[in-house]
């Protein structure tokens, strides 16, 4: 038995518990941007809102920062979604690496087993389809809500380089 086929024969029968473990951890990521998302929201709602106190020094920090986590929560998220069909894909590799084919009765036994070799391509796809649905219905918006932030901040950023210069020609 090669390398390859020790490796897939020994990850096979847990890399469908390897693929939902990452489920879970886009899904708390998810719930980390859900949050992030009204938070940042709420933020930008009441600096626009407010019209006293618009450059203070702590509030323009809570909105840098929060976009930094919007963003790379966001960006998480999507990155996490994507590599789901790759995982799926190498968990069948993997187990089709270990299958035995050095005698009849072996390969007789990889036909019955090579079910359990596409099950983790299977995983890879369901997961990655949820969650690019729960992408299409909860956080269509954040792109939006990005692109509001960056408008946001180009402001600020404007207006403190006009302040900066209003200052020095005093």
């Amino acid at each position: 038995m090669g390398f390859w086929a020790k490796i897939g024969h020994a990850v096979s029968p847990y890399y469908n518990i390897i693929i939902l473990a990452f489920a879970v951890i886009t899904a708390l990521v998810a719930v980390m941007l859900h949050q992030n998302r009204q938070a940042v929201d709420n933020e930008i709602y009441d600096w626009e809102a407010s019209s006293d106190d618009l450059y203070n020094v702590d509030r323009v920090d809570k909105i840098f920062d929060s976009y930094r986590k919007i963003n790379s929560s966001y960006t998480l998220f999507i990155t996490l979604i994507s590599i789901f069909p790759l995982l799926g894909m190498l968990g069948t590799v993997l187990a089709l690496l270990g299958l035995d084919m050095s005698s009849a009765e072996a390969i007789s036994n990889a036909k019955n087993n090579f079910f359990s070799a596409l099950s983790s391509t299977a995983w890879g796809i369901i997961f990655a389809v949820t969650f690019k649905i729960i992408n299409a219905r909860f956080f269509a918006d954040v792109e939006d809500l990005i692109q509001r932030h960056l408008s946001l901040i180009k402001k600020l950023r404007k207006s403190g380089i006009d302040e900066s210069q209003k200052q020095s020609r005093m």
